[in-house]
């Protein structure tokens, strides 16, 4: 063929669109005339050296990138992946290596898709050339090992899926405390006020919600309690709906949870299965259904009132409790309300339940704590105890939702 022939035969295949085969053509790189060590350093090391992370980052927030299955040199890092059997001599096509890479979340994104198509593209192209050199099969060098350092538990733990987990856990079964301000369905008040940036929840969407809270900068990762979620519902900091919550009470608590967590997992700090934090034994949603209590003695002004609900059961009240609320006592007026949380233990069949955000009909124990001595202030870890417990009140209600329709009951007379 002509030198003449030859440039229409590659007008012709880029005009019909097939530029990608044409120019894989001419470089050779596919049909065995490149080595892998020419696509190893034009196609693998600048993955190496990038500065940006690779599109592992979109499952982990941490402890995995592409880098570390990849050695400054060829040989260490055929040999690495061969050694950790990620690479199958036999089955290049079928390297697990390349099942890692091509992995991505259910809704992946577009700009990283485009990262993992480039990655796979590479490291199949060296791999297809690798393993028909003869020099890489003998080699019984022993490289670095390929892959992460850290424990397998501690990676797990800094995947999104369980990032989001948890999100949900502590927080978003939380915003209905928010979404009277915060909620898009709720606040149009508000947005005419102060604009669309108040309405952060993102409706019957996590994720989102929670992308919209680190964009918007309301979690700080350097610094997580000093994030304005946590600070302006306690009014750390100026908020304009007023306290949501008191330091060391329950929905802080697990704020504070996730936070803090979160900070960790983002910057790398847990290196040991020893250091991740242990979920919390109950699982919570927060309900519509609302409790007021009267009658409480003006001492007791502005500190915090938990009440935890026990139902009334063949074998006598449940072991565990079944709902709680926790509130400043507004003692201007003697009063206390708010709305109950349903509570189980975390994997009962209970917890499987509290979606609903209903209480069955019935027979209660309603055990009072009051921190009237600031426990909570100073170490917000603190649980309220025996020490704190003021009395104890049975009631019986159908626990009907709604502000207007919350279930009464009295202080107990000291």
């Amino acid at each position: 063929m002509t030198n003449g022939r030859m440039f229409l035969l590659v007008v012709l295949l880029l005009g019909s669109g097939e530029v990608n085969f044409a120019s894989r053509h001419l470089r050779g790189e596919d049909l065995g005339s490149s080595s892998s060590q020419q696509i190893f350093k034009r196609r693998i090391l600048p993955i190496f050296q990038a500065a940006k992370p690779s599109s592992c980052t979109e499952c982990h927030l941490s402890g995995v990138d592409l880098k570390q299955y990849i050695r400054p040199n060829q040989a260490d890092t055929f040999a690495a992946l061969r050694q950790a059997r990620l690479i199958d001599v036999d089955n290049p096509e079928a390297s697990k290596i390349l099942t890692f890479i091509e992995r991505a979340p259910d809704d992946p994104n577009p700009v990283t898709q485009e990262i993992r198509e480039k990655e796979l593209s590479a490291f199949r192209a060296w791999i297809l050339a690798a393993v028909k050199d003869s020099s890489l099969l003998s080699n019984e060098g022993k490289p670095q090992p390929a892959g992460p350092t850290l424990p397998v538990e501690v990676i797990r733990h800094a995947r999104k899926d369980r990032v989001m987990a948890s999100f949900i856990d502590n927080i978003w079964t939380e915003v209905g405390r928010c979404a009277a301000c915060h909620s898009p369905d709720r606040n149009q008040k508000q947005v005419a006020e102060h604009g669309e940036e108040v309405s952060w929840i993102v409706l019957n969407d996590p994720q989102a919600t929670l992308k919209y809270m680190l964009d918007a900068d309301l979690i700080n990762p350097k610094q997580p309690r000093q994030s304005l979620l946590l600070t302006k519902p306690t009014l750390q900091v100026e908020h304009g709906g007023g306290q949501k919550m008191l330091v060391g009470d329950r929905s802080y608590k697990q704020f504070r949870r996730f936070l803090d967590d979160y900070a960790a997992t983002v910057r790398g700090t847990y290196q040991t299965a020893d250091q991740l934090p242990r979920a919390s034994d109950e699982v919570s949603n927060v309900t519509e259904i609302w409790l007021k209590l009267d009658g409480i003695p003006a001492k007791y002004d502005k500190k915090l009132l938990q009440v935890d609900l026990y139902r009334e059961t063949d074998a006598g009240w449940s072991e565990h409790r079944v709902a709680t609320s926790d509130r400043a006592v507004f003692g201007a007026k003697g009063l206390w309300q708010h709305s109950l949380s349903v509570t189980a233990p975390r994997d009962s069949a209970q917890a499987k339940r509290l979606s609903d955000g209903k209480l069955p009909p019935g027979k209660y124990l309603m055990r009072i704590y009051i921190d009237a001595a600031d426990k909570l202030q100073s170490d917000p870890s603190a649980e309220l105890g025996k020490d704190e417990l003021v009395g104890e009140v049975e009631i019986n209600s159908r626990w009907p939702a709604g502000y207007g329709k919350m279930t009464k009951a009295r202080f107990p007379v000291d």
